[in-house]
C-alpha cells in the first residue's frame, strides 16, 4: 500500500479530474482525503498499485508530490483512546507522524518520517491489541529483616540494614541498605534492584520482540545505571536511568531494525511505564562475523 501526497489546482473541477484520471486507468482509491491549505489544493490518497496511480495521474498533468510507504493499524472501535496511545509511542520514539487518515475498511493509515523506526513501533503495537488487556497479575514476595543485632533499632547505628528477599521454591536474594546509608557493599540494594528490574524488563521484551521479527539475537548484555539525587531532609529521588544494551546479532540479522525493535520495546515495558523519571536506551549493536 502506497500513500500518494497529490497537488490540486483550487477550482471546481480538480478532483473530479483526478478520479476521472484515476477510473481511466483502472485504479482504486483505497482511503484517504483532501483539503485546501493557504489557497493549494493537497490531497493524500491510499493506492494498492502506487506506481500505477502516479502514472496515471501524471498522464493527466496531475503533479504528485511524493509515493510513500504507510503504516496500517487495525483499531478496536469499541474502545477509546488508541490513537492516543499509538501517537504518544511514536512520539516517545522520535517518530513524528506527518500524515493520518483512514481506509475503507476502518483501519487507521498512517506516514511517518522515519519508515523503519515507526513500522517496528506499528507491528510491535498491533501484537499487544491481540491480547486480552483486562488481565491483572499478582505479584508477592516477602522481605525479612535479619539486621537485629539484640537492641533492635533502638539507635541508627544498633542495627544492620541486613534484609532478605523470598519467594516459596526460589533462591533468597540478599539485600541491604546502600552503603552510604550504613548497609553491607555485599548484598544488594533496593536501588540497584530498581535499575536491574528496569533493565531486565526491557531486555525480555526487546527479545519476544526480536523473536517475532526474525532478528536472531545470539547475546545480550547490559550495564545499566541510575542516579538518585538525595534531598536535604533525606528523602531522594531518582531522576535518570540509563540503559546499555550491547547485542549480539546473527550475520543475517536485519541491523536497522534491530536497532528500531530497542525504541519499540521501550513503551511496553511494565517497569519502565511505571516510573516518574526518564528511562533513556542507549544501544550497541554488533553482528557476528560469518
Amino acid at each position: 500500500m502506497k500513500d500518494l501526497a497529490i497537488e490540486l489546482q483550487n477550482r471546481p473541477g480538480a478532483l473530479a479530474e483526478m478520479g476521472e484520471a484515476l477510473g481511466r486507468a483502472g485504479v482504486s482509491i483505497e482511503g484517504g482525503g483532501a483539503w485546501v491549505a493557504d489557497g493549494q489544493g493537497i490531497a493524500h490518497f491510499l493506492f494498492t498499485d502506487g506506481e500505477a496511480a502516479r502514472r496515471a495521474l501524471e498522464a493527466a498533468n496531475i503533479r504528485v508530490l511524493a509515493v510513500r510507504d504507510v503504516l496500517v493499524q487495525s483499531l478496536d472501535q469499541s474502545r477509546p483512546g488508541q490513537l492516543g496511545e499509538i501517537s504518544r509511542q511514536m512520539a516517545d520514539a522520535g517518530v513524528n507522524i506527518e500524515v493520518l487518515y483512514s481506509d475503507h475498511d476502518h483501519q487507521l493509515l498512517l506516514v511517518v518520517d522515519d519508515v523503519v523506526k515507526g513500522r517496528a513501533i506499528s507491528e510491535a503495537w498491533m501484537q499487544m491489541q491481540s491480547i486480552t488487556r483486562v488481565k491483572e497479575h499478582i505479584y508477592s514476595v516477602e522481605i525479612c529483616w535479619t539486621g537485629n543485632d539484640g537492641k533492635g533499632t533502638e539507635s541508627y547505628k544498633s542495627y544492620r540494614r541486613d534484609h532478605v528477599i523470598q519467594s516459596e521454591g526460589r533462591p533468597e536474594i540478599p539485600g541491604s541498605s546502600d552503603p552510604a546509608f550504613r548497609g553491607d557493599p555485599a548484598r544488594y540494594n533496593p536501588e540497584e534492584l530498581m535499575v536491574a528490574s528496569l533493565s531486565a524488563c526491557h531486555m525480555l521484551w526487546y527479545l519476544h520482540l526480536c523473536a517475532v521479527n526474525h532478528i536472531s539475537v545470539l547475546e545480550y548484555r547490559d550495564t545499566p545505571s541510575g542516579v538518585l539525587r538525595e534531598n536535604a531532609d533525606g528523602s531522594g529521588d531518582f531522576v535518570r536511568v540509563l540503559l546499555n544494551p550491547e547485542v549480539k546479532l546473527s550475520g543475517d540479522s536485519n541491523r536497522s531494525k534491530a536497532l528500531a525493535l530497542h525504541s519499540a520495546a521501550h513503551p511496553f515495558c511494565f517497569i519502565a511505564r511505571s516510573v516518574k523519571f526518564p528511562v533513556e536506551v542507549a544501544p550497541r549493536l554488533i553482528t557476528e562475523e560469518n
